[in-house]
């Protein structure tokens, strides 16, 4: 066979096409660090310069200035848990049997862990108690209920509501000043307190404002009827129905031992056996009580050993009732870990680890950043994809049924328009704009339901009897789709008023200290403002007093005046002023990349 060299004119296209030549490699990459500023393009060796350090702007430093500012107000702020130290029997013991175990509440089945962690939350809210996991501190209440009677575990979440029963503590001599500070702070307050005649007293005033602090005393009463031992029994409904009916309700603990769990004494002799169930075979019944009965006993002289093989024997009696009805055990030990791993919210720091190499792409125009950010945010998305599908698989529906599912699962959708948008622009001055949106979108929502677990409490609830009609669900899905949108647009307006802010500060257009007072200015009427509308809407938590009623209403219009003086300002300089102060016609293209040279951050 011949082989025919490919003519020489035609190898040289193929180089100048496709950049073969080193040198001309060596000069390209030479030529877009110095286009990023990260090294100095005369310097022979392509060493660092400080150009990179030129470009960030003192509206950087204020926005980081803020940010580690708040950070650091809430970290000094931030509520005293008890102590995380678990006691050694708390260490000792492994419920992990009892993850594989189904319990019927709330109209759905589900597993001990998210049992407990729903009732806990009723009772301590998002505090754990000495570090225990839900499941134990909700045994400990059944086996112990008197252990519990003076540790601070109600939980009430009204601030104002806080001050007024720890000052009527203070008042009684019932407080020291420094657990009154911790109270405060956590919002735990011992069951003990509240049976006191002046808080039942005050509680009862409390409970006749309907408006400010009705719901409040609501919730203590409430935490005090959960936190019950016999409640907790009552409620722990864990054996199927013996008929195999799956429209009837499974058994409780309470109704299947009765009060098996008292000591072994003669006193107690007749009290140990409970009423039979129909149904149900009596030898299972008395395994059942004499099971109990072993493990209450065992628990209350902290023998760990007999615990853990008596909460084994346990998990396997359960499920022999009725086995039909009784769920995949995967299904159970998934939702257990993932109400152990927090909701799988703790994946926002993989979106944070995808933000900085992402934000460094579309500032300094770093193509290898621009790698590193969407190998990191595809990793952060997929891990997204996977708590949205673990959360699906747990409720047998969609998750779209509550705040919490309404947040994560709407930053999950502008993770997918995100991907699809980025493909499309790949070759575009829009690329990663698309992906930096979605990625800082998912890290707030994240954040948000990782540190405000009572506003965006993590329960599975059944889906709402309106959600059966197809519009409304569709409507519903669309819906929370627009909030990843309204987010993904966000990020890119705020790029552009940067780049108009620091075009302004490099041309001297407005002078230099009204452009930073004008960001302050901006933060503080925002920040009034919201201050106001809670005080005018008798919101109990950001009630103002007489004084700073008066210094927030000054400092408000204060700030809105800078803001329509330079509003003002901006509409005389728009004629004369060369790159313009406002864009062409051409919708949000036509502002992002702008009509002149530097007139936008994705051409600078």
């Amino acid at each position: 066979m011949r082989i025919t060299a490919t003519p020489k004119p035609q190898r040289e296209k193929w180089r100048r096409r496709f950049g073969y030549e080193r040198g001309h490699l060596r000069h390209k990459k030479r030529v877009i660090l110095a286009r990023t500023g990260i090294v100095n393009a005369a310097d022979p060796a392509g060493g660092f310069s400080m150009s990179l350090l030129r470009r960030i702007k003192p509206i950087d430093v204020m926005v980081i200035a803020a940010i580690v500012a708040f950070c650091g107000y809430k970290g000094f702020n931030r509520a005293p848990s008890q102590s995380t130290e678990q006691s050694t029997f708390a260490q000792d013991v492994k419920l992990d049997p009892l993850y594989k175990t189904a319990v019927q509440g709330d109209g759905r089945i589900r597993s001990f862990e998210s049992h407990a962690k729903t009732y806990m939350g009723y009772i301590s809210g998002p505090r754990s108690i000495h570090g225990q996991s839900n499941g134990f501190t909700y045994l400990d209440l059944v086996m112990r209920p008197e252990r519990y009677a003076d540790i601070d575990l109600i939980y009430v979440k009204n601030k104002n509501v806080r001050a007024e029963i720890i000052d009527l503590f203070e008042a009684h001599s019932l407080l020291d000043e420094q657990r009154a500070v911790t109270m405060l702070k956590a919002g735990l307050f011992s069951p003990t307190l509240f049976r006191h005649p002046a808080v039942i007293a005050l509680l009862q005033r409390l409970g006749r404002d309907l408006i400010r602090t009705s719901k409040s005393v609501d919730a203590i009463q409430s935490a005090l009827n959960v936190a019950d031992a016999r409640f907790l029994m009552d409620n722990l409904r864990v054996v199927a129905a013996p008929s195999g009916d799956i429209n009837r309700p499974w058994l409780s603990m309470g109704r299947l031992v009765g009060s098996s769990g008292l000591p072994s004494d003669d006193f107690h002799a007749g009290l140990m056996r409970a009423p039979a169930v129909p149904g149900l075979p009596p030898e299972f019944q008395d395994e059942l009580g004499e099971t109990w009965s072993k493990l209450r006993s065992a628990w209350r002289s902290e023998d760990a050993e007999t615990v853990n093989a008596q909460v084994a024997h346990l998990a396997e009696l359960f499920p022999t009732v009725s086995p039909e009805l009784y769920p995949a055990l995967g299904r159970l030990e998934m939702e257990s870990w993932y109400f152990r791993n927090k909701s799988m919210t703790s994946i926002w720091l993989v979106y944070l680890a995808s933000v900085v190499p992402l934000l460094m792409s579309v500032i300094y125009k770093w193509d290898g950043a621009r790698k590193v950010g969407m190998v990191v945010f595809v990793i952060a998305f997929a891990l997204h994809t996977g708590s949205i599908g673990v959360r699906w698989y747990i409720s047998g529906r969609w998750p779209n049924a509550n705040m919490f599912e309404a947040v994560t699962t709407s930053a999950w959708f502008g993770g997918v328009g995100a991907i699809i948008l980025e493909w499309i622009t790949r070759r575009t001055p829009f690329r990663n704009l698309f992906a930096l949106g979605s990625a800082v979108v998912s890290m707030a929502a994240l954040m948000a339901a990782y540190f405000l677990p009572v506003a965006l409490t993590s329960g599975i609830n059944n889906k709402m009897a309106a959600l059966n009609d197809v519009w409304l669900y569709i409507h519903t899905n669309m819906i929370i789709s627009s909030y990843a949108v309204i987010g993904l647009a966000c990020v890119p307006a705020l790029l552009q008023l940067r780049h108009r802010w620091c075009l302004a500060w490099d041309e001297g257009t407005i002078p230099k200290i009204r452009l930073l007072i004008l960001p302050g200015a901006a933060a503080v009427c925002n920040f009034t403002a919201y201050r106001l509308l809670m005080h005018v809407l008798n919101d109990p938590a950001r009630e103002l007093t007489a004084n700073a009623l008066i210094g927030t209403t000054g400092a408000f219009w204060a700030s809105l005046m800078i803001l329509v003086m330079e509003f003002t300002s901006a509409r005389s300089r728009r004629g004369t002023w060369a790159r313009g102060e406002r864009s062409a016609s051409g919708g949000a293209s036509a502002i992002i990349l702008g009509s002149g040279p530097g007139s936008s951050f994705l051409k600078s």
